[in-house]
């Protein structure tokens, strides 16, 4: 583990806490649209605006606030703004590394200067990579993407055809446009779903780029003879010796199934050989850079780009492509310019440090080590304590943080990551103890009567019981909880009809619980679901539970996410969850449909 020897030098004993009896009781807004939400990409955040409630509600200025399981350090943000003293600390190198650049500033216009500087010396390069002739005016001009579709096998009569050939379908628009999911075979004419088909090679079958029309429009075009010819002149050997990359192995995990079934082996072929010379050399010139705070916001700019640049991005036909928590390689993939793409993010994270508050260096201190291993900070030190750790399996985060730590050379030290993985043999129960053994250490070092706020949400009964006793064993009583709106939902919950929309900020204060968490049968957690549903409805409104997706093809619908969190609220602090979402979801469909 890396430790900061400094870090608890913030803190000061003989400091009183803020005497707080209750929690906020309205439900938490905070959006993500923000220069700071969009800065750099992790795989869950929390709005900055949103925990600056909590920590004016539970805090004074000055307060020192720890958060155990940063991440990309948004609860620095929140406290900083607040003239609080915050003390940063992840397993994950990349994680404190991400958190240190959002939580230290530099000046704005020295930065872009420094991009700017790197994107001309890259001019010639970016030439060379990203060429291509317009199709109407016959001049050279930038590729800003290459779409890549795999060749797949008839499961029917056993014939191959490019997907891009079949499941294309465009629109008058590019958000009408769509790949199709399922469509005809064009050789036997069978219905197909192209998820349980058999993959061959992966083919360069598009290129988008701009030029002589007068609106400048995005053109998409077939490659033409001098594109292939280009891409076939560009391999990983061409690369020059001079440019550092990372090429360690994938090892089996959970998320990095995927990569190795399609021949990803190692971090280095999961970018096109394209792709990896222009960011290895970036990565060389940012790395080189003097001084050393601006030389690592260029290389926070790189790290920004994760997925975006890689084989892993998806193709779409309204542009870009997300980040998302696993390595699920497409069927169509949007091989985007990594000079364009570098330049793009540049751009935000100016506005970044152009408009956030002006932040004293000396009130922050990060730290790479477990949660369960407080060791730096003294019994009865920490103000108060706002965190947002792993929810059990969703999200694999030292196997998602491998891309990045690669390029960084520093990796997490995974023995008391706590999460459920059976790669690494680590069960609901592995999960609880980790947990347990967390809170302790948190329980440790909080004040006498300071306040732990959770934030968290999981679809699974199992996981939030192993949670609700983790914070009992440990010695906190929990005295309520309210709901936190991120209003935007992650992609997953856009798709999946049973992941959960919306947290829990679950409020925790040191002292003896009150009571031991009771377990219901099963038929009489149904009747009082009934009657919470019913009451709910008829409380808050019918229309305040429907949901209207704007983005995706699905039909209005009851918000049962919104109305399980709810009833998790409502119980959180007397009995065990035991129900897991499908199941309540079933129950809350029952009782409305009568």
């Amino acid at each position: 583990m890396c430790f900061n020897k400094e870090f608890g030098s913030l803190c000061n004993l003989n400091r009183d806490i803020k005497k707080v009896d209750s929690i906020p009781t309205d439900m938490i807004v905070a959006g993500k649209n923000t220069y700071v939400y969009d800065a750099h990409t992790y795989h869950t955040k929390v709005p900055p605006e949103g925990i600056e409630i909590l920590i004016k509600h539970f805090t004074n200025e000055q307060d020192v606030v720890l958060d155990p399981f940063c991440g990309s350090g948004m609860t620095g943000v929140a406290a900083q703004r607040l003239n609080r003293k915050v003390l940063l600390s992840d397993i994950s190198p990349a994680a404190t590394f991400i958190a240190k650049q959002i939580n230290t500033l530099v000046d704005a216009d020295e930065y872009m200067a420094a991009i700017n500087k790197i994107l001309e010396k890259s001019s010639v390069l970016n030439k060379k990579l990203y060429t291509t002739t317009c199709r109407e005016c016959g001049k050279e001009t930038q590729i800003l993407y290459t779409v890549w579709s795999y060749r797949l096998v008839c499961d029917q009569c056993n014939k191959d055809f490019l997907l891009w050939d079949v499941a294309r379908k465009e629109g008058k628009t590019s958000r009408e446009s769509k790949i199709l999911t399922e469509f005809n075979c064009p050789h036997c004419g069978n219905f197909l779903k192209k998820r349980k088909l058999k993959r061959l090679s992966l083919e360069p079958v598009a290129i988008g780029y701009k030029c002589c029309t007068k609106s400048l429009k995005e053109k998409c075009c077939s490659l033409i003879d001098s594109d292939m010819k280009k891409i076939g002149e560009i391999t990983y050997k061409n690369i020059p010796a001079s440019l550092w990359y990372p090429q360690n192995e994938f090892y089996e995990g959970v998320n990095t199934r995927q990569p190795l079934l399609y021949g990803i082996t190692s971090v280095d072929k999961a970018y096109f050989p394209r792709a990896l010379w222009a960011f290895s050399y970036l990565w060389d010139e940012a790395s080189r850079w003097e001084p050393k705070a601006v030389r690592e916001k260029l290389i926070f700019t790189l790290t920004s780009l994760y997925q975006r640049i890689t084989k892993f991005s998806e193709f779409r036909f309204w542009g870009g492509s997300g980040n998302i928590a696993n390595y699920n390689v497409p069927q169509i993939i949007n091989e985007q310019n990594v000079f364009l793409t570098f330049e793009r993010k540049a751009k935000t994270i100016y506005l970044y440090l152009k408009n956030e508050h002006k932040f004293d260096s000396q009130n922050v201190q990060i730290s790479t080590q477990s949660a369960c291993r407080l060791s730096q900070l003294k019994d009865n030190s920490i103000d108060y304590v706002f965190t947002d750790p792993p929810f059990g399996s969703n999200i694999n985060y030292s196997e998602m943080n491998y891309l990045w730590e690669s390029w960084l050379k520093t990796y997490t030290d995974i023995k008391e990551e706590a999460i459920i993985n059976k790669f690494q043999g680590k069960d609901k129960f592995a999960y609880g103890e980790l947990m347990t053994q967390a809170w302790k250490e948190i329980y440790r070092v909080l004040k006498k009567d300071a306040w732990l706020t959770i934030l968290f949400h999981n679809s699974s009964s199992a996981i939030w019981d192993e949670l609700q006793k983790s914070i009992y064993n440990a010695g906190f009583c929990i005295n309520g909880s309210m709901l936190f709106d991120k209003k935007h939902g992650t992609f997953k919950q856009f798709v999946s009809h049973n992941a959960v929309g919306f947290d829990l900020a679950i409020c925790c204060q040191k002292k003896v619980p009150s009571s031991n968490l009771s377990v219901c049968l099963f038929d009489d957690t149904e009747k009082l679901i009934k009657n919470f549903v019913i009451t709910q409805l008829h409380k808050n409104g019918y229309s305040s539970y429907v949901t209207h997706y704007e983005h995706v093809q699905r039909n209005d619908e009851i918000n049962y996410r919104k109305l399980y969190s709810e009833w998790i609220s409502s119980i959180l602090d007397k009995s065990l969850v035991s129900i897991d979402f499908c199941q309540f979801k079933a129950i809350a469909q029952s009782t409305i449909s009568k």
